[in-house]
């Protein structure tokens, strides 16, 4: 074999879905789309992320990317950058590395479209008036297929197309001669976040509506050679009722 024949081995591809901090939203409120900011509390959860993150990708032998992707959604946005300033501090001297946050609109969480910011009281009461459409069923907001029938809406699922659709293409951008075992953050929000993962084919559809994320937990999910995708790192949380 000749010095050109010689291919480089390409590194392992894994993602890294982060949930956002705490941020003080309206009781009762369809606030996904909210402007608010994170919380005291959730700028704390955003100062401590780095730690489990980076043991995480010891644990499994990742480098991580300097390139952290974002939801457009202030909370999110600002969860990022603190991520980045620690990961920065915290690697400056051993690697010299740098991060930095490219804010994505395909990141945001599901859409409710004219119902948004209303409280959940109100949209039942309003949609139930509407003789085209009746009472919405129980449980509506954790279905995976459901979508509000009003102008603008997302189902969980249609959001998390978007968002896999978003992560395969920013993942299949690192260079295929780029030997490194890498993973990129995502730092989004947990209903789009885990029915990426079910697009992905890395969690079963049946189980994600009793699963939920924990502010500023990572979860990670590899691609392998072949297309497919693995939950290789963190666990998503079983969902409480009333939470």
């Amino acid at each position: 074999m000749t010095k050109s024949d010689a291919r480089v081995v390409r590194g392992r591809r894994v993602v890294a879905f982060v949930r956002h901090g705490h941020f003080d939203r309206p009781e009762g409120t369809a606030s996904a789309h909210s402007l608010f900011p994170l919380s005291a509390e959730g700028r704390g959860q955003a100062e401590r992320a780095a730690g489990p993150i980076l043991e995480m990708c010891q644990d499994l032998e990742l480098e991580i990317d300097s390139r952290i992707e974002a939801s457009q959604l202030l909370r999110a946005w600002e969860t990022a950058n603190i991520v980045a300033g620690s990961l920065s501090e915290r690697l400056a001297e051993e690697k010299h590395q740098r991060f930095h946050v490219i804010q994505r609109d395909e990141l945001i969480e599901r859409g409710l479209g004219s119902a948004a910011n209303l409280t959940f009281e109100r949209i039942h009461e309003m949609l139930a008036s509407d003789p085209r459409l009746g009472p919405l069923p129980d449980g509506w907001r954790r279905m995976p297929e459901f979508r509000l029938p009003v102008q603008g809406a997302e189902s969980l699922m249609q959001a998390g197309a978007r968002v896999a659709a978003r992560v395969a293409t920013s993942i299949d951008s690192i260079p295929g001669e780029d030997p490194r075992d890498v993973v990129r953050l995502f730092v989004a929000h947990s209903g789009c976040l885990r029915h990426a993962a079910v697009v992905l084919g890395a969690v079963d559809v049946r189980a994600v509506p009793e699963l939920s994320m924990d502010f500023t937990q990572a979860v990670m999910i590899e691609k392998l050679p072949s297309g497919d995708w693995i939950h290789i790192g963190g666990q998503f949380r079983k969902h409480l009722s009333g939470s």
